[in-house]
């Protein structure tokens, strides 16, 4: 209804010679090194990178431009969680702020013509890294001290800033397909800043209560196809859209526009949203199509977060044929959201996001708390918004405030009454 069709991203080629990792010398099952030496060489050839069946250790992995890596049917990499080994620190993002911090476990920056691919699985050693997200001090520095870039410098025990699992910036022809990521220590996928990108068929699995474990966050790229790819399990939102956080990303003013997000699920419970945008999502979001999914039992099916203090827009989005068994809301449109006391605006009704031509067509959860929640805000605006060919089964049906231009076709909300 409001998304306008775009030139969907292709996949990179790779002409180049096949480079087996196992061809260069290992540190008894430590690949990390050998790694190194393989994807610079193969970076020269425009060739792959193959990790055969096998089990290995394995510290920071760095890409590079024109190479795939590639890891065979049963290549399993434990990432080692040490934090000595991804340093130095590196450019990067953390909840939607530039800074510096230890090396993502997978990282790549400034790329052209990179893939990842095979039916291999990736392990980021999650649990030694879930109790930093206790430690609020390096977060309360991060999005309130009001640094500078070159002093946001993190990568100590001390500050407690965890490392994503696989993060690429500025960069174009992506592709991540195929393989599978377990025990994330924060966010999963994060493609930041990135131009034609494919996320494919991926298999994620992180615990339950597993803190901020998002399956896969796109996150202020262009023209991004993400597809096929199940959430098994995880410890917060399945499937994200995200353009940086206050400050920060209107500096950056890169806005995360055409995306398509289709045929991805999830199979088990999980502490969050479906499909998600925001709530870091300052720099605007924009030509959103969501299709094709079902998910077993989020929090929230669909939902679009922000608060006052955000700005940014939402608009242009459709969401159609979209399923979940169970949960705690249907779709949440939210002005509200705050999850930590660190996320609180600086100055109160200043700096109000806004949601705008965003429509909803054939959603259905079997059973929910809260079927359709629109948590508005003074000042916030939040306007055309079209429901059709709705079908829930909720405990309370629809709450709506201070919404402009609300519209219903075909909207069935069944009352849940408990005995």
């Amino acid at each position: 209804m409001f998304f306008k069709e775009f030139k969907l991203p292709k996949a990179p080629t790779f002409s180049g010679e096949d480079i087996n990792v196992l061809d260069f010398t290992l540190d008894g099952n430590d690949i990390t090194d050998a790694l190194a030496k393989a994807i610079a060489k193969a970076s020269e050839c425009n060739g792959r990178v193959i990790v055969p069946r096998g089990e290995y250790i394995c510290g920071k992995i760095h890409l590079k431009s024109n190479m795939c890596l590639h890891l065979e049917k049963g290549a399993f990499i434990k990432h080692v969680p040490a934090p000595e080994r991804y340093l130095p620190v590196e450019f990067t993002t953390y909840g939607g702020i530039r800074c510096y911090n230890y090396s993502p476990l997978i990282y790549g920056r400034g790329l052209e013509n990179v893939a990842i691919t095979g039916e291999g699985c990736f392990d980021g050693s999650g649990e030694y890294w879930w109790s930093w997200a206790k430690n609020m001090t390096a977060r309360e520095i991060l999005y309130h001290a009001g640094l500078p870039l070159e002093e946001r410098r993190f990568g100590t025990p001390e500050f407690g800033l965890r490392p994503m699992f696989l993060q690429i910036l500025e960069s174009k022809n992506v592709l991540i397909e195929g393989v599978r990521f377990i025990n994330s220590p924060c966010w999963t996928v994060n493609l930041v800043w990135c131009e034609d990108a494919i996320v494919r068929g991926l298999n994620i699995e992180n615990p339950e209560m597993s803190p901020n474990t998002d399956g896969v966050n796109i996150e202020s790229c262009n023209r991004a196809l993400v597809e096929n790819c199940t959430v098994v399990s995880g410890g917060d939102d399945m499937f994200c859209i995200k353009a940086g956080r206050n400050e920060d990303a209107w500096e950056v003013g890169i806005p995360c526009e055409n995306v398509v997000i289709r045929n991805c699920r999830s199979l088990s419970k999980s502490r969050s949203g479906g499909i998600v945008i925001g709530s870091e999502m300052s720099a605007g979001v924009r030509n959103i199509l969501a299709e094709n999914c079902e998910f077993a039992h989020n929090l929230n099916c669909i939902r679009i977060k922000a608060k006052d203090g955000r700005g940014g827009y939402v608009r242009d989005i459709d969401y159609r044929n979209i399923k979940m068994k169970k949960g705690m809301r249907g779709i949440n449109l939210t002005f509200r959201y705050s999850c930590e006391a660190t996320d609180d605006a600086k100055v109160p009704g200043k700096y109000m996001p806004s949601f705008s031509n965003i429509s909803f067509n054939n959603i259905v959860c079997d059973e929910v708390e809260q079927g359709i929640a629109i948590d508005g805000i003074r000042g916030g605006v939040m306007e055309n918004l079209y429901f059709e060919n709705i079908r829930m089964n909720a405990e309370k049906c629809l709450c709506c405030d201070t919404a402009l231009s609300l519209n219903l076709k075909n909207v069935c909300l069944n009352e849940i009454r408990k005995p």
